[in-house]
């Protein structure tokens, strides 16, 4: 009896674990880790892997792309500049709004002077994810 009851037993355990209720992803936090994870590329120097991961950057004129990255360049020397650099950003929260598909993103940027930041980034759907849309406007809008 032993050997059919203790099968039984795990199987139904599996069973209750398989079917259970689904955690839905959180698409603002989906959001918010890709914007973090594209503004450590930034502080890290890799300026090109940041423009790419921007909406539509690989549509952009060259001369435009060039334009980009030597802003960011100078983006990262003023932070050096004037506050030691950014030595760290974290995600601190988001907003998804499902009617148009994007997300407001706020990270903490952690400069080198022990100051802090807020950024808020906006993130737009693109063919089924979420992906940093800030290629147009400024980097990140500061409070």
């Amino acid at each position: 009896m032993k050997r059919i009851v203790l099968p039984f037993l795990f199987a139904l355990a599996f069973l209750l674990i398989a079917c259970g209720k689904k955690k839905e992803v959180d698409q603002g936090e989906l959001a918010g880790n890709a914007a973090k994870l594209y503004y450590e590329q930034l502080i890290e120097g890799h300026y090109e892997d940041f423009l790419r991961g921007e909406n539509r950057s690989a549509q952009l004129p060259d001369s435009y792309q060039k334009q980009l990255l030597m802003n960011l360049r100078q983006f990262i020397e003023q932070q050096k500049t004037e506050h030691n650099g950014i030595k760290s950003v974290s995600y601190a929260s988001s907003v998804f709004s499902e009617k148009d598909s994007t997300a407001s993103v706020f990270l903490l940027f952690h400069y080198g002077d022990k100051t802090k930041r807020t950024g808020c980034c906006t993130n737009a759907e693109e063919a089924g994810c979420l992906d940093n849309a800030i290629a147009h406007n400024c980097q990140c809008l500061f409070f």
